[in-house]
């Protein structure tokens, strides 16, 4: 009877156990590593089939043996954390939108980006064993902590990365293992900031915040440029063209060259104008600074005179926020959403100028469809931005 047990269980699944029970025959499937025991009833049919379904789980998991012409050409020492030295290379020769160069800002972000994969796939994983569920498992702490829009960010780098590699010779056609995975689709949360909520902001920068910050504030409204373009606007940017007086901004995310003229104001500022936004600056400020946001006592790194950095401009920001608005007046007019960032302070400033005749477009360095051809025209040229027709 033995030996009869022992010829029928030749064919069954691996690792599919039997032992008697009071009801019959019970199944168990051991793991092979763990040597842990599944059971899986008094129905053989039902257990062999779950038993090759555990199985195949295990082949597809297994890491595969190196091919002996992948170790002759040196394949199997092209990981991933190799690839992407290389990568980081490639992505510093880029140039960036309209032939520009890439932003140090860009730079940056290109280098934190390849440092959170490399952590994320280890040092010894050859780049051609990445599996989609690998690039899944990476961006799943960031998607599991509500980091929806550097998730978004890293899956568009793993996506370059890989093909990428592909064009260099690392990996077959068709083998981007990032390109299949869904991009996570951020929800947009950030409070808009009206007004009178940027007029109280204001008002307690004032009272309470280093100079500078008050500076950075109107500049912003006035401006509508980004709090990146306002760290490093100069003095220097002031000058005339045509008889006229223009602050020059060159945009760091779009390398956009616009001109605008120093009388631009908005009437709920009365009295008040880029023009004299930068004089105040200047009378209040340190002599010899280059930077119209600079500090005036040494902070840290910063020496008096420095420029303000953008990231201290919208900390300093979330600080106003939270001096300005109890915890309790925050919820209740942003309900459910976070608090607006100094960023939001361009939108507004692109409401009230549109209401008042501005080209907001060209002032914001946008591009849109419409405009595309006439963007196209003005390449390496000044976009000028003209005063409403009521100033």
């Amino acid at each position: 009877m033995a030996g009869t047990r022992r010829r029928n269980r030749r064919h069954w699944p691996d690792y599919l156990l039997a032992r008697p029970r009071q009801g019959g025959l019970y199944y168990y499937w051991k793991h092979p590593n763990t040597k842990k025991e599944y059971g899986l009833g008094y129905d053989f049919a039902e257990a062999a089939s779950q038993a090759r379904e555990a199985n195949s789980t295990l082949a597809a998991e297994k890491k595969p043996a190196e091919r002996l012409t992948n170790r002759i050409k040196g394949n199997d020492n092209e990981s991933m954390t190799a690839w992407l030295g290389i990568f980081e290379e490639n992505l510093k020769r880029r140039t960036g939108k309209n032939g520009q160069n890439r932003s140090e800002n860009t730079i940056r972000s290109d280098k934190s980006r390849i440092k959170f994969l490399r952590e994320g796939f280890g040092p010894e994983k050859l780049i051609r064993h990445i599996t989609p569920k690998d690039c899944s498992d990476v961006l799943r702490p960031l998607l599991d902590a509500g980091k929806i829009r550097m998730a978004q960010a890293i899956h568009r780098t793993l996506v370059d990365a890989f093909n990428d590699a592909i064009s260099n010779g690392w990996l077959e056609l068709g083998k981007n293992p990032a390109q299949i995975l869904d991009a996570p689709q951020p929800v947009v949360k950030r409070a808009r900031l009206k007004l009178d909520q940027f007029i109280r902001i204001l008002n307690k920068a004032r009272s309470s915040a280093e100079p500078w910050m008050e500076t950075a504030l109107m500049l912003a409204i006035l401006t509508s440029q980004r709090v990146g373009d306002i760290s490093s606007m100069m003095f220097l940017d002031i000058r005339m063209h045509e008889s006229k007086e223009y602050l020059h901004v060159i945009q760091d995310k779009e390398g956009h060259p616009i001109r605008i003229p120093t009388e631009l104001g908005l009437p709920q500022f009365p009295n008040t104008t880029i023009a004299t936004v930068v004089e105040a600056a200047k009378n209040r400020g340190i002599a010899s600074a280059k930077n119209i946001c600079h500090h005036l006592v040494s902070v840290g790194y910063a020496k008096r005179g420095d420029a303000v950095h953008e990231q201290t401009i919208s900390k300093n920001f979330t600080s106003l926020i939270r001096e300005t608005f109890a915890e309790e007046e925050r919820s209740q007019i942003w309900p459910g959403k976070t608090h607006p960032t100094f960023h939001e302070i361009r939108s507004l400033s692109k409401s009230l100028y549109k209401a008042i005749g501005v080209d907001t477009m060209t002032l914001l360095g946008h591009k849109s469809a419409s405009a595309a051809a006439i963007y196209d025209e003005k390449r390496g040229e000044w976009w000028t931005v003209e005063l409403p027709s009521k100033q």
